[in-house]
């Protein structure tokens, strides 16, 4: 049956703008045209969704398309030597693919801005440092300012850094040691060397500048705060980003709230996306997955998510940081958009982030995606690692609409992936949900109330199973045949954990809670 008009020039619009979206992470800075750069921006917002508290964020993804020759790269204080051996080691180590990313971005058009605080002399006769010593703008000058942003009201700083942050044993012992920026780090004459933010500020605004991405050490004291650094380039009205994969933090872990280095990094992050700007990683330049530091020891849970009724942008984004904090893992995002109506639905950014992953949570509703996108959904799948599906994930890649030409569903990911066979959902408000009797000692229901607990969703019809899922937890309602809530197939290649489970109120209860810190116990229980 042909669809009704509006259907028709819906997919008509979802075509054409799809072309306009069209990048892949192993592609380097896929373009909306030739002389345009595709970026993906990742930041936490306030929720807009009716009945939630006031401070509630939610994780967001934006595509912009830059003109390079409006768009500047800040490279803050990445010297040769630093006063903390970790510090120079950790440099040392990001030094190589900043260099790439600069090397890249300094082809397609992009200023680069070498900032070495307090080496200025080594480079006086250099022809970069006397192009920026040319600008000096008294406005710019007055807008400059210091301390937090009035965005960061109300905003908590996630780390101690009052002992200067060396996670070293011995602690180093301060000084300035540094003479100059790392020389991996190659600077052209065609360059900006300056570490004042009158003249960096005072140049993007005469060269029309407006896009202002900062990388380099440290996030937490200089990339934040310097007068070039991301709050000044917020003062002056710059789009300004946070490259997030190559920068550093100066954290101890000795220190509150006792995480490991690392983490203390991803907790700075998190505020700066929350607080100040959005961040970035260096995907969208070199096309090779993010940049990590080969001593962070911590496995990767990657959170998957694109639906519109369930909040898991916002629970997602809970959950990832009470991992942070509790639980020694790192947390990453892969996201679309929350709008089922939106013309670029049909998106899922940062899915490089399936290559590291040791476990995935996936809530998706209804989505395609491009081929290469959907090989890496795939590729997770078929790895062997655990992947854990909430709710909307039945139907994740089946698309009831006309979808464009480069977009591809897998229509049978339910059967294939989960073993389940979802058909719909009653029309309950609640459902009472048991643990399958002789269950009660399985991994995944540890701490779990034997007498079972309440749901807020309604129960979705998922029956029958494929013979190899093992069912941990069922959904009962007055009068209905009872359906399976929680369970374990069973592949060939790996298990798959699913759940219909995951109403955006069913993260308050405590059952379900405790049955996600469950899956990521037994998903890194060898570590």
């Amino acid at each position: 049956m042909l669809p009704d008009m509006a259907h028709r020039n819906q997919g008509i619009a979802v075509f054409l703008l799809a072309f306009s979206f069209i990048a892949w992470f192993q592609q380097p800075v896929a373009a909306q045209d030739d002389s345009t750069l595709r970026v993906s921006l990742q930041s936490r917002v306030p929720s807009t969704e009716n009945g939630v508290p006031a401070g509630t964020f939610v994780i967001h993804q934006e595509i912009q398309h830059w003109n390079p020759e409006e768009t500047a790269i800040i490279v803050c204080d990445m010297w040769n030597q630093h006063w903390c051996q970790g510090a120079t080691s950790r440099v040392a180590e990001m030094a190589p693919r900043m260099n790439e990313v600069l090397t890249i971005a300094r082809k397609q058009g992009v200023t680069i801005v070498h900032a070495p605080s307090d080496t200025l002399k080594w480079y006086e006769d250099h022809p970069a440092r006397k192009r920026a010593q040319q600008f000096r703008d008294p406005d710019v000058e007055k807008r400059l300012g210091r301390g937090n942003l009035e965005s960061e009201a109300g905003g908590e700083w996630p780390i101690d850094q009052s002992d200067e942050g060396c996670d070293c044993t011995p602690t180093c012992p301060l000084g300035q040691p540094w003479k100059h920026q790392i020389e991996t780090l190659t600077i052209l004459d065609e360059d900006l060397i300056s570490d004042s933010g009158v003249e960096i500020g005072s140049y993007f605004e005469e060269k029309g500048i407006k896009n202002v991405i900062l990388m380099g050490v440290h996030t937490n004291m200089c990339v934040i705060g310097r007068s070039f650094g991301l709050r000044n380039m917020s003062r002056l009205g710059m789009n300004v980003v946070l490259m997030r994969d190559l920068t550093d933090t100066m954290y101890n872990s000795k220190s509150a709230p006792f995480v490991s280095h690392f983490t203390g990094n991803s907790l700075i992050q998190e505020y700066i996306e929350t607080y100040v700007c959005p961040s970035m990683v260096s995907t969208d330049f070199t096309g090779q997955k993010q940049f990590r530091f080969k001593d962070d020891p911590r496995p990767l849970v990657a959170f998957v998510t694109a639906e519109n009724e369930y909040r898991t942008n916002q629970r997602f984004h809970e959950f990832a940081h009470e991992l942070l904090l509790t639980q020694g893992v790192n947390c990453d995002f892969a996201a679309g958009t929350q709008s089922i109506t939106d013309p670029g639905r049909h998106n899922i950014e940062n899915l490089q982030i399936l290559q590291d992953a040791g476990l995935v949570f996936l809530s998706v509703r209804r989505r395609a995606l491009e081929a290469e996108k959907m090989n890496a959904v795939r590729d997770y799948v078929n790895s062997g690692k655990p992947l854990v599906g909430i709710r909307t994930a039945s139907h994740a890649f089946s698309v009831n609409e006309r979808i464009a030409d480069n977009l591809v569903t897998w229509d049978n990911f339910d059967q294939e992936v989960w073993g389940g066979n979802y058909t719909g959902h009653l029309r309950n408000s609640e459902t009472q949900v048991s643990l399958v009797p002789g269950m009660e000692s399985h991994p995944l229901l540890k701490g779990l109330d034997p007498g079972g607990f309440t749901s807020s969703g309604s129960l979705y019809q998922c029956r029958p199973l494929a013979p190899d899922t093992q069912v941990l937890l069922l959904g009962t309602l007055p009068g209905a045949p009872q359906e399976p809530v929680l369970w374990i197939n069973h592949r060939p290649n790996g298990i798959a954990i699913y759940t219909s489970l995951g109403h955006g109120d069913d993260w308050n209860e405590p059952n379900f809670r405790q049955l996600m810190l469950n899956m990521v116990d037994t998903a890194f229980s060898d570590h």
